[in-house]
């Protein structure tokens, strides 16, 4: 097969296709002339709405939210479900902006609770909190569910004779839940926003 040293009248017709695409592939977009301030408003704008703390009064979806148990839990496995109390143990700050204090009021629930079948006088309880309370205002909140470990011992045996587990967290452990939608966190009506 033989090369020729001229290009094909197909190919000839492809080059007035590619410079007539030239100058629209390199020409930027209307908002992004620099030279209209108008524009750099425009710009600046469609920016910011791409960050995740544009509104300073959201927590958005994937926060950390470390409490501490206000008191021990027992739960009895199988079956346990139950509440819990805990306080906000880390202050969330957004763009310098409190939040979330640290003392703010939490409540979560129990979800389920196992003995480990592996390891001796050892369990989990399954959790997630369900509300945190700002300035005396309960809001409702979703995390993730929350696996921790505790120690196990026996209650009253029950009348067949078989001893139910009870898995403990001790008052006062520290606990970090990620929530899973965002939070908005709004000043009530007659209270003005500092």
């Amino acid at each position: 097969m033989r090369m020729s040293r001229f290009p094909r009248a197909r190919d000839l017709a492809l080059w007035p296709v590619l410079f007539a695409l030239l100058p629209i592939a390199c020409s930027r977009p209307a908002w992004w002339n620099t030279d209209d301030p108008s524009s750099a408003e425009n710009k600046s704008q469609r920016i910011s709405a791409a960050v995740p703390f544009d509104d300073s009064r959201s927590l958005p979806a994937g926060t950390l939210l470390t409490v501490r148990l206000k008191n021990q839990i027992s739960a009895d496995y199988p079956g346990f479900t139950g509440v819990f109390d805990a306080v906000v143990d880390e202050a969330i700050l957004v763009e310098g902006n409190e939040l979330l204090p640290r003392g703010a009021g939490a409540a979560g629930r129990v979800e389920s609770a196992r003995t480990s079948e592996l390891k001796r006088n050892r369990g989990y309880v399954r959790l997630t909190l369900d509300s945190v309370n700002i300035q005396g205002r309960e809001l409702p909140i979703q995390t993730a569910s929350l696996f921790v470990h505790g120690n196990t011992g026996e209650t009253q045996p029950s009348g067949n004779g078989n001893s139910p587990q009870v898995i403990r967290l001790a008052s006062g452990r520290r606990l970090t839940f990620r929530l899973t939608e965002p939070l908005s966190i709004t000043s009530p009506p007659d209270t003005p926003v500092h």
